[in-house]
């Protein structure tokens, strides 16, 4: 384990995040996650595009993006989303995530999870939000508002970026809107982001742990090693992790369940994020840091990144 403290209050806390990426995640890899979940008691806190699957698209960043087939060829892409959620967007019709699962949805409020909003196109957004300006950013996010409160009769209170991909009119949106929290980034803590210049009153809890995916072949290749590997890196603080419907809720759930075990027998605690972040709302230590452009290890492309605090 990891002897860096987390900064904060908390002490041995772990909340996970879930995201779901496809329709194939979301229909067969929640149902599983939540059986674990209620397995060891925990709650998550889970984030959903609100639009359509266009997995699909991805095959372009087979040239756009370096290390792209480097990781695909780890992770084992056809594998884990298989060839007809890679077909959709090209030639197939893309199905709607959210929409096609509205009872799933209610089902992961009813048994106690946080349930947010993951985009509403996940490839497009991850794609293309760097550069999108404000009308077309705010149209996105609105539609996605919009699908939410028709499906759960209630405001939407988070927000976690696709690909840990944002721009400033998006949390210039969150702030304006009711929002609770965001979780857009990787990082260290909770802080305040600042973002182009602009510094926004909008809590971001980023992923302090790397992700599955991430790791997988590089830091081990079975359920023991990449456990151990985890365990290890947890802070004695606050840990954010970011597990997938479509990796920890297909064939990597044994990886999981051993690390949820392992880790509440050592002393960990399980949060939703809604939870941590009204600790943190509450913290006057809270601070503003700035948030770039940037990488982590074993992922293609640009995630933001939070950098050190400001004064």
């Amino acid at each position: 384990m990891s002897a860096e403290a987390g900064e904060g209050v908390l002490s041995k806390v772990i909340g996970i995040k879930v995201d779901v990426d496809t329709s194939e995640g979301m229909k067969h890899g929640v149902p599983v996650l939540l059986a674990l979940f209620k397995k060891y008691n925990i709650h998550a806190s889970f984030f959903v595009p609100m639009g359509k699957d266009h997995t699909g698209w991805t095959a372009k960043r087979v040239f756009t993006r370096k290390g792209f087939l480097k990781k695909a060829g780890r992770v084992g892409v056809v594998s884990t989303y298989g060839i007809k959620t890679l077909l959709y967007g090209i030639l197939l019709p893309g199905p709607e995530i959210a929409k096609k699962n509205a009872a799933l949805l209610r089902r992961i409020t009813e048994e106690g999870h946080e349930l947010g909003i993951h985009g509403y196109d996940h490839v497009y957004w991850h794609d293309h939000i760097k550069h999108l300006g404000r009308e077309r950013t705010e149209g996105i996010l609105r539609k996605s508002v919009e699908v939410y409160r028709e499906l759960l009769h209630e405001d939407p209170q988070s927000f976690a970026a696709p690909g840990w991909m944002i721009n400033a009119h998006a949390l210039k949106f969150f702030e304006d809107n009711g929002f609770i929290y965001t979780s857009n980034a990787r990082g260290h803590a909770p802080f305040y982001p600042s973002l182009e210049g602009e510094a926004f009153h909008m809590l971001e809890l980023p992923s302090t742990l790397p992700t599955l995916d991430e790791v997988v072949g590089l830091a081990g290749t079975d359920t023991s090693s990449l456990t151990e590997f985890f365990l290890d890196a947890l802070k004695e603080g606050l840990n954010i992790m970011t597990v997938h419907t479509e990796l920890e809720g297909k064939h990597w759930t044994g990886f999981l369940d051993a690390f949820l075990r392992k880790s509440i027998e050592t002393g960990f605690i399980y949060k939703r994020l809604i939870e941590i972040a009204v600790e943190y709302k509450n913290l006057s230590t809270t601070k503003t840091c700035e948030m770039q452009y940037g990488s982590v290890e074993g992922r293609a492309g640009e995630v933001c990144v939070q950098m050190q605090r400001r004064a």
